[in-house]
């Protein structure tokens, strides 16, 4: 009877260190940081756009609950725009935008077997303070539920155009995705979006995908 005892705890014991060990980033408390990027384009009207992403930063950290389920980091982002050439055509508005993408492999809200239970429902927010954004506009929080097989396109704001080159850059910003089982994924991009009377045009600029 001790035997059977002995070797069903063992096997409780292995599962449950298994789904931790999946619900566990390899990554967590690293900091990454992305090398600048920028592409080069030339719209219909003949405007040279250059879109740029600098001081990407991904930090992963231990989440303050302690939970397995529950991914945190801090975010830092900027994303900026220059406009050259000597087209005829004018530019009538444009406006510029930065943010991340986020994904959750699995949402375990319905909970999971070997006596594991999780959270109500996967949730994501991102909070920052929107003064950091002059002139611009700016969301100070995201609160979201979030599923599997979704990608979710989170904006830290848009710059309009008001000549020839234009910015936004945050630092810090706090992301967290709870009731998560396995990676989530984030990927940072650069948005610049142009109309003239002739042709309304969008480019974006994407960075590679990090593991929280």
């Amino acid at each position: 009877m001790r035997g059977k005892q002995g070797a069903a705890a063992v096997v409780g014991l292995l599962a449950v260190t298994t789904l931790a060990g999946l619900a566990t980033p390899a990554s967590a408390s690293a900091a990454n940081s992305f090398a600048d990027r920028s592409i080069v384009r030339v719209t219909e009207d003949g405007w040279r756009i250059k879109l740029s992403k600098k001081r990407e930063r991904v930090r992963s950290v231990p989440p303050l609950d302690q939970s397995p389920w529950t991914r945190e980091s801090f975010l830092t982002l900027r994303g900026s725009v220059s406009i050259t050439g000597a087209s005829r055509i004018p530019v009538n508005a444009g406006t510029v935008s930065s943010g991340f993408q986020i994904a959750c492999n699995t949402d375990i809200s319905s909970g999971l077997t070997l006596g594991v239970i999780a959270g109500p429902t996967a949730q994501m927010s991102i909070s920052y303070p929107p003064a950091a954004i002059i002139g611009g506009q700016a969301l100070g929080n995201i609160s979201t539920t979030i599923r599997p097989g979704a990608i979710y396109d989170i904006s830290f704001g848009t710059k309009p155009l008001a000549g020839p080159k234009a910015g936004l850059g945050l630092e810090g910003v706090h992301a967290k995705v709870s009731s998560c089982l396995g990676p989530v994924s984030v990927r940072a991009y650069v948005r610049v979006a142009l109309s003239t009377p002739t042709n309304d045009d969008t480019y974006h600029l994407y960075g590679k995908p990090h593991y929280l």
